[in-house]
């Protein structure tokens, strides 16, 4: 029963690097508490017991040696699977918590690291998450636009871009990359649904005065100037000149109705 194990661990040492083997390990840890439970690792329950704890720390130390070689095999890749991830996450973390692991060990060292990758990488990923749920909704007039944040937000972007994302490992993620190229145009899309939420909020308000020259000067400049705040050079987008034309348009419609209503 100790040879059978034995062969087994050799056998897990042997797995491939590009293909996880938590199945295969649970199996092997498996028999062993098996094999411990009805006396079969020892003459004696001390023998019993020695060779199960032997057996146990073997085996904890091939799987974590694999698993690192595995994940890190995931980790020098462009393609971060999600589910990959997740795996990566859960198993370093309970590998860690084992007391088998013998601190600051050259194993431990590792998930270290591996803690500090995905340590990096949730936080550019709560960044790109914070950069979609970005949305003004407030419709006052004298309320200002806030620039600074979606200023600041791109600039985040660029500042991740421009130092390899702050790891090398994470660096290599082009899912990453691709997001945070795209965050210009995610604030972008974000800004626009303000402006068209305003001026559907201020459509046909020009009944509320008694002259057009009070609309003008009331509703239509204040957000006309808020439109032409667009074309500020920040955003840097393929489609802004479609977006900021069709705004300019639907609000110079209401400008027209404004002139036949008061005409």
């Amino acid at each position: 029963f100790i040879d059978k194990i034995q062969q087994e661990i050799k056998a897990l040492q042997q797995k491939p690097e590009n293909k996880f083997c938590k199945e295969y390990y649970s199996e092997v840890a498996y028999r062993i508490d098996d094999y411990h439970k009805n006396n079969r690792l020892g003459k004696s329950t001390l023998e019993n017991n020695q060779w199960k704890e032997n057996l146990s720390k073997q085996l904890y130390a091939a799987y974590t040696d694999k698993f690192i070689k595995q994940a890190y095999y995931i980790l020098n890749h462009s393609d971060w699977a999600i589910n990959d991830l997740n795996f990566i996450r859960s198993e370093y973390q309970a590998l860690q918590n084992s007391p088998m692991l013998e601190k600051n060990s050259p194993i431990d060292k590792k998930f270290n690291e591996i803690k500090m990758i995905f340590n990096k990488y949730n936080e550019i990923t709560g960044f790109i998450s914070s950069c979609k749920g970005f949305s003004f909704s407030q419709t006052g007039l004298d309320i200002p636009f806030p620039y600074d944040d979606v200023k600041n937000k791109i600039s985040a972007a660029n500042i991740y871009r421009n130092t390899r994302l702050g790891n090398p490992y994470v660096n290599n993620c082009t899912r990453l990359h691709s997001e945070l190229k795209g965050i210009p145009q995610v604030l972008f899309r974000a800004h626009v649904r303000y402006l068209d939420n305003m001026i559907n909020s201020w459509s046909n308000m020009f009944t509320n005065y008694n002259t057009q020259k009070a609309y003008v000067n009331g509703i239509y400049i204040p957000l006309k100037n808020k439109i032409d705040e667009l074309d500020n050079d920040l955003y840097r987008v393929s489609q802004f000149s479609n977006e900021y034309s069709r705004l300019k348009a639907k609000w110079e419609t209401d400008g027209k109705n404004a002139y036949n209503y008061f005409n």
